[in-house]
């Protein structure tokens, strides 16, 4: 088979080489991992939050609430965990060893350590305290950071807040993150206590499908979020996104939820949740984005 000629630069053709060697990769790993009967099941993959991941909770395993009843509409599943005993034995982390620079850079005083962004810092501190401690020392807009950060580090195209106007009412997305035709709508919650109130998350997880449901009322302003994730405009044929929204909590969670098609989840199942994400897609609510207006030039 011929393939078509182009005539790209050395550099170019470079840079394409390792684009097209990581996404053949991926696919191969995605292949094996979620075929019928591979030789272990599942496998998977990581982009550097190893450090994050408990060891133990690696897999999610879904199964259907014993006590709901039987109907037409789409079930509500329960992401099960093992129990997390690895940070027992932890001092609790102390905020005030950690200095803020004025170059946003971070300083750890015990260790006299000097991180370049608040993703190296709380990466680095996940194997001397636990991820929930350190999460609840730094701000909430630090939190956003952090994920949007982890995402980046991923391979998503990601940012925090989203602001954007949908029939005179104001609607603002924490963090919103891009992969290929998927897009993430995470709201995420930083609390002071290291449990989460189950009652708060499942209205919040009702709002943010709310908030994507608007969202591709208007073109224009999903025009603008996809030129804000990187999505390449002049692209010949548009294909529709799916929009999923996701509530990501600082807090630690006995067991993970998905309410209404909308997981809720804890920081420290972040990186398991990425990395099963397309066995479990099929049990989450998304929203059809098929129609953008492009802008010449983003406000």
């Amino acid at each position: 088979m011929l393939l078509p000629f182009i005539i790209v630069s050395s550099f170019n053709l470079l840079e394409l080489s390792k684009i097209l060697l990581e996404l053949l990769i991926k696919e191969l790993i995605l292949l094996y991992e979620y075929s019928e009967k591979p030789s272990r099941f599942p496998i998977e993959y990581h982009s550097g939050l190893e450090v994050l991941q408990d060891d133990n909770i690696s897999k999610f395993y879904i199964q259907k609430k014993s006590n709901e009843k039987e109907d037409f509409s789409p079930p509500d599943y329960k992401i099960e965990n093992q129990n997390n005993f690895k940070y027992k034995n932890f001092q609790k982390f102390q905020p005030q060893n950690i200095i803020r620079n004025k170059d946003k850079t971070y300083t750890y005083t015990p260790l006299e350590k000097n991180y370049p962004s608040i993703f190296h810092c709380i990466r680095d501190l996940t194997g001397k305290f636990s991820i929930e401690d350190l999460l609840i020392a730094f701000t909430w807009q630090e939190f956003e950071q952090f994920i949007a950060s982890a995402l980046n580090h991923y391979g998503y195209h990601a940012f925090r807040t989203f602001r954007y106007t949908i029939n005179k009412k104001r609607h603002e997305v924490d963090v919103i993150a891009r992969e290929r035709n998927d897009i993430l709508f995470i709201d995420a919650k930083r609390w002071n206590s290291k449990t989460a109130n189950e009652s708060a998350l499942i209205k919040a997880a009702q709002e943010q499908f709310q908030r994507a449901k608007r969202l591709i009322l208007n073109p224009t302003v999903a025009g603008g979020l996809l030129q804000k994730l990187h999505y390449p405009i002049n692209q010949k044929k548009f294909k529709s996104f799916h929009i999923y929204s996701i509530i990501l909590v600082s807090s630690n969670l006995k067991e993970n939820l998905i309410v209404d098609g909308v997981p809720i989840l804890d920081f420290a199942r972040f990186n398991a949740f990425l990395n099963n994400f397309q066995s479990i897609r099929n049990t989450l609510k998304y929203v059809k984005l098929s129609k953008v207006v492009f802008q010449k030039k983003l406000l």
